[in-house]
């Protein structure tokens, strides 16, 4: 009967190490070491400002100087990505490679009636916000695609977006892209800037501007190249200059307010980026 108890005694500790060891084994299972994460991106703030030649106003034949921002924020493996300098001011928020999707926004100048005689009697069109978001693949290292679309609200309001394409090369310093545009407005846009509603028209014909009406479409407006030159210092510092061309289509060209379906820009920028630590967000 001892015997028995002694039996029944040593079973229930085996019973109990075979346990513990399956506890152990379970432990390790679900409490293992995780997986080491990937390390946090510091973050980099380019800000600077531009000059640049461009007509008075979308169609015109005149030009005008108008002031230009740069404004972008970015990952530390995208920071010497190119970035051109006709970009509108971005925030890139997701990165996946060559790949990324951000925000981004542009000031609308509006437009101003005094600007031409063949705007008497239309009347001024307010300053404005273009908001909305981009997405960006390099499809190799020297060839970058690019696409915006935007609301305006201000001036106008409506969908307006860009498409562009730059083959980029890289000596030292020194980078060239040159790349063809085309933009998209809607008719939100197309009609505040190159429509003519019936009281536009009776109002500039009595102030001795004989204006039909005229009604504008959205659709793909400009198609056009540009050129650019940029110069790092490598100290923060990047200078660029770069000229771009345009051609009116549709019914932004054919528009009874167009002076010149031709539409040339030239401008100098100048840009510092900073490191800004790891982003809360």
């Amino acid at each position: 009967m001892a015997a028995f108890g002694r039996d029944v005694i040593a079973a229930c500790f085996g019973c109990l190490a075979l346990g513990a060891a399956g506890s152990a084994v379970a432990a390790d299972v679900s409490y293992g070491a995780a997986p080491a994460k990937p390390p946090v991106e510091d973050w980099y703030l380019t800000i600077g400002a531009s000059g640049r030649v461009e007509p008075d106003y979308p169609g015109a034949g005149s030009y005008t100087i108008r002031p230009g921002f740069l404004f972008s924020i970015d990952k530390a493996s995208q920071l010497n990505v190119f970035r051109s300098v006709d970009d509108n001011p971005s925030i890139s928020l997701l990165n996946f490679g060559a790949f990324s999707l951000g925000a981004t926004g542009k000031l609308a100048w509006g437009r101003d009636e005094d600007a031409s005689d063949r705007l008497r009697g239309l009347g001024d069109i307010g300053m404005g916000v273009e908001l909305g978001g981009f997405a960006e693949w390099y499809a190799f290292d020297w060839l970058r695609l690019r696409a915006e679309l935007r609301y305006g609200i201000g001036g106008f309001e409506g969908l307006v977006g860009d498409l562009g394409a730059d083959a980029i090369y890289t000596l030292d310093r020194w980078r060239f892209a040159v790349g063809p545009r085309l933009s998209y407005a809607g008719s939100g846009y197309m009609n505040t800037y190159f429509g003519i509603t019936p009281q536009q028209s009776a109002t500039a014909t009595l102030l001795g501007n004989p204006l039909p009406v005229y009604r504008a479409s959205g659709g793909f407006d400009l198609v056009g190249v540009t050129g650019q030159l940029t110069y790092n210092f490598r100290n923060g510092f990047e200078a660029g200059v770069y000229g771009a061309y345009g051609y009116l289509l549709q019914d932004a060209g054919s528009s009874p307010l167009t002076s010149d379906q031709n539409q040339f820009t030239a401008g100098l920028s100048l840009s510092y980026t900073f490191n800004i630590g790891k982003g809360w967000w």
